[in-house]
């Protein structure tokens, strides 16, 4: 049986080269909480919310995340394909996630606002429906990823090529377009 914990907060814990196996959390906050380096496996975040938190390099495999958000937070080089893809819905709020991978996921409705996503492996991803707002995506690889009805508006410093990518109703600005024809080597004057 799974340890559980419902409704508790949890203040300035490290959690740093330890393993969190079998454990759910449900309603939970993680305020000023360092899990780096960490293995969580098999466990479970329902309706859970992380508020500058340092996930940097955190191994989650098999862990359930439904309806999570992150706050000012820490997740760089994290292998969000490992996770268990059932009922998973993250949001992300100024959090850095360079260096880290959506391979493969099915992350439809994600919302990413103000966040530094450089680098990062979008690669046949399901990113339907999702938001990227105030984003930098410099470096971000996107082959073969359904990018349907996602919003970039606002984001910026992106190169997604229109030949390998769905892009189907996908929202962008007049002013960054232009990165959608940055393969092209063309160049746009006024």
């Amino acid at each position: 049986m799974n340890e559980y914990y419902d409704n508790e907060t949890f203040e300035k814990r490290s959690f740093t080269n330890d393993e969190i196996s079998r454990v759910d959390f449900d309603s939970c906050t993680f305020q000023n909480c360092n899990f780096s380096e960490m293995h969580i496996v098999n466990s479970e975040f329902l309706e859970c919310e992380f508020i500058d938190c340092n996930f940097s390099n955190t191994r989650l495999k098999e862990s359930s995340f439904k309806d999570v958000d992150f706050k000012s937070s820490k997740l760089l080089g994290v292998k969000f394909y490992e996770v268990d893809p059932f009922l998973l819905r993250i949001n992300f709020t100024d959090c850095q996630l360079d260096y880290s991978s959506f391979y493969q996921l099915k992350m439809r409705n994600f919302q990413f606002v103000d966040c530094s996503i450089r680098e990062v492996d979008f690669t046949e991803a399901d990113a339907q429906f999702s938001y990227f707002d105030n984003c930098d995506l410099l470096g971000s690889i996107f082959e073969e990823t359904d990018l349907r009805n996602v919003n970039f508006k606002t984001a910026r410093n992106f190169s997604i090529n229109l030949e390998t990518n769905k892009l189907e109703k996908a929202v962008f600005s007049k002013d960054n377009v232009v990165n959608l024809l940055e393969k092209y080597n063309i160049r746009l004057q006024d």
